[in-house]
């Protein structure tokens, strides 16, 4: 952060008033350019994003007038600016507000995979025995992650044909399409063990390889009983990246 700063410092010895400036008939006046009008939104959004408005970096940012910018003499100019470079040297004295992580669409979709367990627990307490969701088959799964997904995600293509493979098509479960991810659901059950689930995941691999809109295949099984043996075995063996293909296995808990 301190190179950032010491960054937009030294850009601010680029704008002078000669490079700044108009000339008119009854003298020569201070004329903001784009450019130096765009280092002064970048110099704000920095303050506000790391400091925040009740910050004294802002605070002294916040003296800076923008209409004496434009159409005044070079010391009123350079009055001005010199507020805009103080503000950012108390950058440099003073520890920025704790930075908040922003995470990635892929990021989110991976933390409904891990806390998907929790979210099914937690549904079947509820006040005074009321209704709610349990998770007995595949379609349950299929209703809860597909609510899930709704939190991050806007176009959410649901029940796609898929191309043909080995003489048959058949409908995946979610589409991302402007991710290019496509989500197969699947839970264990009573036959549905590691050789199954294996030889499942291997056509699904197959087929959705064709999709035009499939650049990532995510498999998550949702295994509450621990049916299956070696999910690591499983996930190692059919996990795959190629240049514009590539399989992830997720087996949770």
């Amino acid at each position: 952060m301190e190179e950032k700063i010491n960054q937009l410092i030294s850009e601010a010895n680029s704008y002078t008033f000669r490079n700044n400036c108009k000339t008119v008939s009854h003298g020569t006046f201070s004329k903001p350019s784009s450019e130096m009008q765009a280092w002064i939104a970048e110099v704000e959004d920095f303050i506000l994003s790391n400091y925040g408005e009740d910050s004294a970096p802002w605070r002294v940012f916040e003296r800076f007038e923008r209409r004496s910018l434009d159409g005044n003499y070079a010391d009123t100019f350079d009055k001005e600016k010199e507020i805009i470079v103080s503000a950012l040297k108390s950058c440099l004295r003073i520890k920025p507000k704790q930075e908040v992580k922003y995470f990635g669409k892929e990021e989110l979709l991976y933390n409904l995979f891990d806390r998907f367990h929790n979210v099914a627990k937690q549904l079947r307490h509820r006040y005074n025995s009321r209704n709610t969701l349990d998770i007995d088959d595949e379609y349950d799964v299929q209703d809860l992650f597909h609510s899930l997904l709704k939190l991050y995600f806007d176009d959410i293509r649901a029940e796609e044909w898929t191309p043909s493979y080995a003489g048959g098509s058949s409908r995946m479960d979610f589409l991302l399409k402007q991710e290019q991810i496509v989500i197969e659901i699947k839970k264990t059950r009573k036959g549905l063990g590691d050789k199954e689930l294996g030889k499942q995941l291997i056509d699904d691999k197959e087929r959705y390889k064709e999709h035009p809109n499939c650049k990532k295949l995510i498999c998550f099984t949702y295994d509450p009983e621990g049916r299956i043996m070696n999910p690591i075995g499983i996930q190692n063996d059919l996990n795959k990246q190629e240049p514009e293909f590539e399989v992830e296995v997720i087996i949770k808990p």
